[in-house]
């Protein structure tokens, strides 16, 4: 049965009608309410990306984005892409430190795309760790995107990598940590291919590793331990060193330094002998063409020996705030002990007890759960002092997921997604008044500083004390994930590093996650955001693709597809 004309026609008007009031309706929602930014340079990365492309680690298979387009902190033109070349197209992978990886033939990507909501702040004022849009203020026609860090009329220092306001360090709650929080290594992507790769964790020897899971069946009373150390396969300037009498050491050490001439000027500056202290000292890993020519060539087991020790301990380096996304970029790196470890633990006969180990300056905390009464208890593992003590909620797959944090120094916890008790802060936690480059020698090639060197010691065997541990049971964990803290860098050393900035009346101060290479409040000669600049509040990354090739008929065209792993919404 057909239409009447008149009907038809009535239809196809009707459908034109929508249509027309749907792009209006679109009009003016950008005209008004919403606007649309593109993200071009990498301040913000990796939680936000600029101009970037899509690296797959050969070795692990971990995907990142490695930036090339950086702001004005970085040499070249703000916001331009800068192609990689010679040593600056090779990446490393931020999971398993894979290094060496060629980027000069992968195709670009473009940055993230916001969609702003305009009015917000006409309605209220923004909060600290927002993340805003707002009209650059040395050049208001130009758009930047940041986080808020400091509010109107405060007191601001930024003192080794943390935010203080008043005098009093800035904590971020534990759902702002969840956003901006880095990943430093993952049990989920095993890198067995890579020909010097290990665990990033020390398995006590009930446990097992198959297909990228830690297995544990144990009837023992005392809790099997996974404890973190960080492992790095190459490079780093780090401090390692083994205990080597000045009897044994004198021959073979002197036959080293004799030999200075015919060995790699980076061998001569990366090992050392402190004959006051008695240990025989490595900067970095130690290569295994240096291990290999001191062993050879040493006279008496005890050098020998002590060098195998050395090399091994080379490996177990601090965690630092290198950015993937930063290596078409120098910069120095420095050591980062806000530490987030996240994990689940399932089970078919469930433990009696599941332990964390938390780690803050020189105390640690013990958080126990009791899968039986769902209770959750913190503790101050030193005085044995009850802090913390509350419950959860059961999951119904007989597991739990675990989040520790000690962000900011404090202890925040997340079980199945909710808080079992309240943070707990820890304001005597003595962190270093100045932040700690990971460098143990001032300049690539110098002897190494002492007192740096004994301080990177101490951050590392701290490090060391995270650790996930179970009772009893038959357990299963498929899960295990380490993430650091952002750690804000001098900079310029402009504003709020060495001396406190007070912030004017309705003007913020801002930074971006990615530090090393932001140009922020930090940097400005004019290092306020006042109100009246601020654009909106970013509450989508919308629209955002990636290339990929079309084949047809025997020929290819590159096009760019939806990514839909990008998309999500902006706290």
């Amino acid at each position: 049965m057909t239409q009447p004309p008149d009907s038809a026609i009535r239809s196809c008007r009707t459908a034109v009608d929508l249509a027309v009031a749907f792009v209006v309706a679109v009009m003016l929602l950008r005209a008004f309410v919403l606007e649309g930014y593109l993200i071009s340079t990498g301040s913000m990365a990796p939680g936000l990306c600029g101009f970037h492309r899509r690296v797959h680690c050969p070795a692990c298979q971990y995907v990142f984005a490695f930036g090339v387009a950086f702001d004005d902190s970085t040499p070249g033109q703000p916001g331009t892409i800068q192609e990689p070349s010679g040593p600056r197209r090779l990446a490393t992978c931020p999971n398993c430190g894979q290094s060496g990886i060629d980027v000069a033939s992968l195709p670009n990507n473009h940055g993230d795309q916001l969609l702003v909501h305009k009015h917000t702040y006409d309605l209220r004022k923004p909060r600290r760790w927002e993340t805003v849009v707002f009209r650059n203020p040395a050049n208001p026609a130009e758009a930047f995107v940041k986080r808020v860090v400091g509010l109107p009329s405060e007191t601001i220092r930024i003192k080794a990598g943390d935010v203080h306001i008043n005098g009093t360090i800035a904590r971020k709650p534990l759902n702002t940590q969840l956003d901006l929080r880095i990943p430093v290594c993952s049990l989920q992507l095993p890198t067995e291919k890579h020909p010097e790769w290990q665990l990033p964790w020390d398995l006590d020897q009930n446990w097992t590793l198959q297909n990228n899971t830690l297995l544990l069946a144990s009837t023992s009373h005392d809790p099997q331990w996974i404890r973190f150390h960080y492992w790095k396969p190459s490079g780093g300037r780090h401090l390692s060193e083994t205990p080597l009498s000045n009897a044994a050491a004198a021959a073979d050490w002197s036959d080293f330094q004799s030999r200075f001439r015919d060995v790699p000027i980076a061998w001569s500056a990366q090992l050392n002998y402190d004959p006051e202290r008695e240990v025989l000292q490595c900067e970095g890993v130690m290569p295994a063409e240096l291990q290999q020519d001191l062993i050879r060539n040493a006279g008496n087991s005890q050098f020998r020996n002590a060098v195998f020790r050395l090399a091994a301990l080379s490996h177990l380096a601090p965690v630092t705030d290198r950015y993937g996304y930063n290596s078409l970029i120098a910069s120095p790196e420095f050591v980062v002990t806000d530490l987030m470890l996240e994990t689940t633990v399932q089970w078919t006969l469930p433990p009696t007890h599941i332990h964390l180990r938390i780690p803050i300056g020189n105390q640690t905390f013990g958080l126990t759960l009791d899968p039986q009464t769902h209770s959750a208890t913190l503790l101050a593992l030193d005085q044995q002092t009850l802090l913390r003590q509350g419950s959860w909620k059961p999951d119904s797959n007989q597991s739990v997921h675990i989040i520790a944090s000690s962000f900011d120094q404090q202890v925040a916890i997340s079980i199945n997604g909710q808080a079992p008790f309240e943070p707990l802060p820890v304001d005597d936690a003595l962190p270093p008044a100045e932040p700690v480059e990971a460098s143990v020698s001032p300049i690539g090639g110098e002897r190494m500083d002492p007192a740096r060197a004994a301080t990177i010691s101490l951050l590392i065997e701290r490090q060391k004390r995270w650790a996930l541990g179970i009772t009893g049971g038959s357990v299963t964990v498929p899960q295990l994930n380490m993430f650091r803290d952002v750690f804000y860098t001098p900079g310029r050393r402009r504003n709020a590093v060495t001396n406190d900035f007070q912030i004017p009346e309705d003007c913020y101060f801002v930074q971006g996650d990615n530090s090393p290479v932001s140009s922020d409040s930090r940097n400005w000669e004019k290092p306020v955001v006042p109100h009246p600049l601020l654009v909106g509040k970013p509450f989508v990354v919308h629209l955002p693709s990636k290339p990929a090739i079309l084949q047809f008929a025997g020929r290819q065209w590159p096009i760019r597809i939806p990514d839909w792993d990008r998309m999500r919404y902006i706290h």
